[in-house]
């Protein structure tokens, strides 16, 4: 005789295959945020090292053309031949003159600097800075090229100094003590150590300048020991290149990020502490565990539950469904028990006589399901572009620009206002219209590259339509395509009504796709079911084909303007 497994034993396998199976997909979804989390962070890190170095370098650059620019002026140029002039100049004019030059040109820069002539043959120097001297030693070895680094001599001591030094003429920069002039720009590392200080990280951390043979530059309030951990971890940094890398110094690991400084030839590298960036999916993660532990012990409990309660009633109800499977409808269920199982039995009485009944009641379910699976196809819409939205409010927090916190949040809260609002599937093209403002604002806000023009005749603005049809085309246009793109893009979205047809295209300007490419394309999105990644069209393929039929879908072509041409048509004549 075959045995079967009791109830009391399938729950507690299916309980223990429910958490077992969840905890797996949730270690996988796990691993994905922080893969995820780690890339947002390493890209925004990277981004402000980037633009901290671009204005670094801007200023230094300003520093050194000044020099050059002071080598041509003229009134340096007479001080420089002072000595063979000074029958047909005003010596003390002169020097003022070049004085006053050499503190106006020293007071434009945004870097506190000095700036030193030297008159080799008169042994002679004028400086921005009375208290500077140029070092007589530097006449007796060629001159460096670009800037030079000296630590401070006392170790205890903050900051050094970076200098460049140039010869008149430029020819003599390898035997200085010949030339007729010499020229010394310096500032102090000071400037570089407010400037660090002064970046603002989001998940804390600290920024500081690397040299391999001339070593660190970190603000103060910096631990050193934990950046020169960092630093030995590392290794060989590539020069002129932008890097990241994850670091474990003490057990803890650190995200570390470097940018190329190409005008004082260092590394300006950020880290911050992993852990902290993960905290909040630490405290997630720990809090599933303890819910899944607490549900599993229920779940035993319950099968117990079920064990005593259900057990016995079930295989009496199996009896006679056996008995009316082998074709006995007369066989009734006269056993008393529970009142959850007596509404049971009554129903399985009832059963024989309303078989027309049940069949209605079956197919009014599947038509529910139908309804349900295209809500579900479009809450799968964009799910993480909240993400986004929430990181670009925090970093404007961060920096103090209102104005943009502001604008996100109000088209932000209009576009999930529209997008949560789940008491109708249905719309009109004018709200819908309204949320592809409210998109678009918002991804100008984040890119601030987009134009894009609408043209829908007023007639078809009151037209019903299902809800977020048009965004993801829009959405598709401007991921794959313009953000795959250079410069500025362009995104026209236009509508017409033809017979009992609608008609919606949306053209950008992006990258484009070939012939093979839009054919691997428009297979993908009539697959019945969907792949690993989610598609907004192919959400869109799927709901208009169930909701309008055959005829209703999309279409994709290139574009005359650079990209691709998508066209989504709707048959009302076939609509449910």
């Amino acid at each position: 005789m075959r045995q079967h497994v009791n109830l009391f034993v399938k729950m507690l396998l299916l309980f223990v295959a429910v958490i077992f199976i969840t905890l797996l997909l949730y270690g996988r979804s796990y691993q994905q945020d922080v893969k995820v989390i780690t890339q947002q962070v390493t890209n925004a890190d990277l981004s402000n090292l980037e633009f901290f170095v671009q204005q670094l370098d801007g200023n230094i650059d300003q520093l050194a053309t000044t020099a050059y620019t002071l080598l041509r002026d003229p009134t340096v140029r007479d001080f420089e031949q002072i000595g063979l002039l000074d029958h047909l100049i005003d010596r003390n004019e002169t020097i003022r003159s070049v004085l006053e030059k050499l503190s106006l040109q020293s007071v434009t820069s945004n870097l506190v600097n000095t700036i030193t002539v030297y008159n080799v043959e008169n042994k002679d120097y004028l400086s921005s800075d009375s208290d500077s001297r140029i070092d007589p030693s530097l006449l007796s070895s060629p001159l460096a090229n670009g800037w030079t680094y000296t630590a401070p001599t006392d170790q205890r001591a903050s900051g050094g100094d970076f200098r460049m030094v140039l010869s008149d003429p430029a020819d003599y920069s390898s035997t200085p003590q010949l030339a007729n002039m010499i020229m010394e720009v310096r500032f102090p590392a000071s400037n570089l150590q407010k400037l660090l200080g002064d970046i603002q990280a989001p998940y804390g951390g600290y920024t500081f300048l690397y040299h391999p043979g001339m070593g660190l530059i970190n603000p103060p309030g910096t631990d050193a020991n934990i950046i020169q951990g960092l630093v030995s971890s590392l290794g060989n940094l590539s020069s002129q290149k932008n890097d990241y890398s994850i670091v474990t110094y003490k057990d803890k690991r650190y995200l570390v990020s470097s940018v190329w400084s190409s005008s004082l030839g260092w590394q300006v590298i950020h880290y911050s502490p992993l852990e902290q960036m993960l905290k909040p999916l630490e405290s997630s993660r720990s809090s599933f565990f303890t819910a899944s532990f607490v549900l599993l012990g229920l779940g035993i409990l319950f099968s117990l539950l079920l064990f005593r309660q259900i057990q016995r009633p079930i295989n009496v109800l199996l009896r006679a469904v056996n008995r009316l499977k082998e074709g006995q409808w007369s066989t009734r269920i006269r056993l008393k028990t529970n009142s959850e199982f007596t509404v049971l039995n009554e129903s399985f009485n009832e059963m024989a006589v309303q078989i027309q009944s049940l069949i209605e009641r079956v197919y009014m379910e599947q038509l529910r399901a139908k309804d349900a699976y295209l809500k579900q196809l479009q809450s799968q819409i964009n799910p993480h572009f909240l993400y986004n939205c929430l990181f670009f409010i925090k970093s404007k927090a961060g920096v103090g620009d209102t104005a943009a916190v502001t604008a996100m949040a109000l088209n932000l809260g209009e576009y999930y206002r529209y997008i949560t609002r789940l008491d109708h599937d249905m719309t009109t093209v004018g709200d819908e219209l309204k949320l592809l403002e409210n998109y678009l604002s918002i991804q100008n806000l984040r890119k601030q590259r987009i134009e894009y023009n609408i043209e829908v005749p007023k007639p078809l603005l009151g037209e019903a339509i299902p809800r977020l049809l048009i965004q993801p085309l829009v959405e598709n246009a401007i991921v794959h395509g313009i953000e795959k793109k250079a410069g500025a893009g362009y995104i026209s979205i236009s509508g017409k009504a033809i017979g009992e047809h609608i008609e919606f295209t949306v053209e950008d300007s992006g990258a484009g796709m070939n012939d093979s490419e839009i054919n691997g394309l428009l297979a993908k999105l009539n697959e019945p079911e969907r792949g690993e990644s989610g598609c907004g069209l192919w959400n869109v393929q799927q709901r208009l084909k169930h909701q309008f039929g055959p005829a209703s879908g999309l279409s994709i072509q290139p574009s005359e303007l650079g990209g691709i041409h998508v066209k989504l048509r709707i048959d009302k004549k076939e609509g449910k």
